[in-house]
């Protein structure tokens, strides 16, 4: 599938939201911050994202409550030469997907770590399956 043409109405100063899987999460073991594998950008098709602006975390969080959550912005995510589409869901208005220069719209491997990089963590769920100990 080529990939999909980007949507302008997205702005570059946009943050996107991805939520992080516990097992794809953990704490640095000499400086205690969150390191985050690339493979939470890893998928088989198209990364499935929200726009910031059009939700709450509240919202984004509720059916994945031990889920982190890192944000990116739209025009990150386009300086390596992927596209942003809106994709709205009947229970997620805001969702939105990152599509990569690989078939299906995925992320080649540069992609994903570049992003994964980009992003910051915005919100610490369950580490490896166990809630994180911050001081």
């Amino acid at each position: 599938m080529p990939q999909r043409p980007d949507d302008h109405s997205i702005l570059d100063h946009v943050l996107l939201w991805r939520r992080v899987h516990p097992t794809q999460i953990e704490l640095d073991p000499h400086t205690g911050k969150p390191d985050v594998s690339s493979g939470a950008l890893s998928t088989r098709e198209e990364v499935s994202v929200s726009l910031a602006t059009e939700t709450t975390l509240e919202l984004f969080l509720k059916d994945n409550p031990e889920h982190s959550v890192i944000e990116f912005t739209a025009g990150a995510a386009r300086r390596l030469g992927c596209t942003v589409v809106r994709d709205p869901l009947p229970h997620d208005p805001a969702h939105a997907l990152v599509c990569g220069s690989k078939s299906r719209g995925q992320l080649n491997k540069t992609q994903q770590e570049l992003l994964n990089k980009e992003a910051r963590v915005l919100v610490m769920g369950k580490v490896g399956g166990r809630q994180p100990i911050i001081e």
